[in-house]
């Protein structure tokens, strides 16, 4: 039974402020633009997830938005998590196996460090000491070939887009 997840990690937000509230931080308006451009990738290269977990964070529903507005049907399928803000990758591997346990194709929009944690904890080393990198806005397809478990290391990436895909787009 082949799963697939999607990790997409929230795209630049405004400055954080001593005074303000992290929680309620929106997109930046570069975050917006490369919000779009995600969007219209995985629109373009993807199959629509069957299930999408979103932390409820303002700058992660605000990277989701463009994803659901392609792919609409999803609205009745996103829940937004309260426990994926700040989630370690303990939170990330259980909220993922529980999905798993309904879904073959997942995506989950959350921060970093839990966001990059878990692409490295589910991608194969193959030998490498390189680890990749989850920017803002960056975007991992990882497929698991028999099926999603915790721990593994099992998973093949598939695809990875970072903020640089689109840096030439963005600079015509």
């Amino acid at each position: 039974m082949k799963q697939t997840l999607y990790l997409l990690r929230h795209a630049e937000a405004e400055s954080w402020n001593p005074l303000g509230n992290d929680f309620s931080r929106p997109l930046s308006t570069a975050g917006n633009q490369h919000a779009k451009l995600v969007s219209g990738w995985a629109f373009e290269t993807l199959s629509p997830p069957d299930t999408i977990l979103c932390s409820p964070a303002k700058r992660t529903r605000e990277t989701l938005a463009p994803f659901l507005s392609h792919w609409r049907r999803l609205l009745a399928t996103t829940d937004y998590i309260d426990s994926m803000y700040g989630a370690s990758l303990n939170m990330f591997l259980t909220l993922a196996g529980d999905a798993f346990s309904f879904s073959d194709c997942l995506f989950m929009v959350g921060h970093n460090p839990g966001i990059e944690h878990m692409l490295s904890n589910q991608v194969a080393a193959n030998g490498q000491e390189t680890t990749l990198r989850m920017a803002p806005g960056s975007m991992a397809v990882i497929e698991f070939p028999g099926g999603f478990k915790s721990h593994s290391n099992e998973g093949r990436l598939s695809h990875f887009v970072g903020p640089e895909r689109f840096q030439s787009i963005e600079e015509r």
